[in-house]
């Protein structure tokens, strides 16, 4: 009998442990990364401007709206590079090689507006930025609606890898 009570009581206890780490478990906030010898990435949850940013073919200069975020001016740079892929940063910068197209079939925008609507930093050192985005160009379905700009890190500097949209 005492036998019984005595499994009955470690396995009741082995209950109450496992619902305590199952409760601390849901109570952290820590994004693991692939590497199993780095440290666990905390996710800070970054205020990105509100501002609606329009940009026009014909008065585009290589000065950047956020010059103090270079993620956010890595992607004023690609637009800014969609609507007129001569100007001099252009050829500076590593982008999709589409965004240089010169094909006449292709409905390249002269103007576009853009506001930034969430980041997301991804474990593979990767930076989504979201953004809403109206064109007066089809532009392979790459300026209207939530378009997504995909950063990553050359030689220190922040350059946009690909370009998405979802819809």
């Amino acid at each position: 009998m005492w036998k019984k009570l005595i499994v009955v009581a470690l396995m009741l206890a082995l209950f109450a442990w496992s619902l305590t780490l199952i409760k601390k478990q849901k109570t952290e906030n820590v994004v693991e990364t692939p590497e199993a010898d780095s440290e666990p990435v905390v996710q800070v949850e970054e205020k990105l401007p509100e501002t609606v940013y329009s940009f026009n073919a014909q008065s585009v200069t290589a000065e950047c709206s956020e010059d103090v975020n270079d993620m956010l001016c890595a992607v004023e740079n690609a637009v800014k590079c969609t609507l007129k892929p001569d100007l001099d940063i252009c050829k500076k910068l590593h982008l999709p090689n589409f965004i240089f197209m010169t094909d006449p079939t292709v409905e390249r925008p002269t103007e576009m507006n853009y506001k930034f609507i969430n980041k997301k930093v991804l474990p593979n050192g990767s930076t989504e930025i979201y953004t809403e985005s109206s064109c007066n160009g089809g532009w392979f379905d790459l300026c209207q609606g939530t378009i997504i700009y995909v950063l990553g890190q050359s030689n220190g500097k922040w350059n946009v890898k690909d370009i998405y949209a979802i819809e």
